[in-house]
């Protein structure tokens, strides 16, 4: 499994919680047998399996979903969330989807800063407006979307020369100087 994840082209390292998983949840297959982490007194932490294991939720006709998507998320494609929203069988759901949004569109849609330079997230803005009004998805501000950057593969300075040792991402030229490692540090 590790193989998997690590020869994928894009992979955050989420394998190195399945030893958590198997730690906590004592499970039997040859994986988690293999770390031998679920020798100890107790039982595991696991749900059961119950009448809602593998059954489609059934939303209220009281309930309203929000669903946030960018098309540029690599671990969840936005056609799922599309497919979600479809199947969803309601009357007060909405997807936002953000064009240039990578995965987990609370955080990966950055559209300005506030007066304390915080930098603003439009999925997080959506989310507070949509709990603030308990679910109300008329009266939800949706203003942060227009707000929204325009597409910009520009590379922040002190990312290019911390990650890149160089001044051009591109094209730039090896700078020993911007390489600094723990000892040097």
């Amino acid at each position: 499994m590790e193989s998997r994840f690590t020869n994928a082209s894009i992979t955050d390292g989420m394998y190195s919680l399945n030893s958590l998983y198997c730690a906590f949840s004592k499970e039997k297959s040859p994986a988690c047998k293999e770390l031998n982490l679920a020798n100890y007194e107790g039982e595991g932490i696991i749900y059961q399996r119950d009448q809602y294991w593998n059954k489609r939720a059934i939303v209220s006709t009281q309930a309203s979903v929000l669903l946030l998507s960018g098309k540029l998320d690599p671990q969840t494609p936005h056609k799922y969330a599309e497919y979600l929203f479809d199947a969803l069988d309601c009357q007060k759901k909405e997807l936002i989807t953000f064009d240039y949004a990578a995965h987990v569109a609370t955080v990966s849609t950055p559209f300005g800063a506030d007066i304390n330079g915080t930098s603003l997230n439009c999925g997080m803005e959506l989310l507070v407006s949509y709990v603030k009004n308990n679910g109300d998805l008329q009266r939800m501000d949706r203003s942060c979307i227009d707000e929204m950057p325009p597409f910009n593969l520009t590379v922040p300075i002190e990312y290019v020369q911390g990650f890149f040792s160089t001044d051009e991402v591109y094209d730039g030229v090896y700078n020993a100087s911007f390489s600094q490692t723990e000892e040097s540090a």
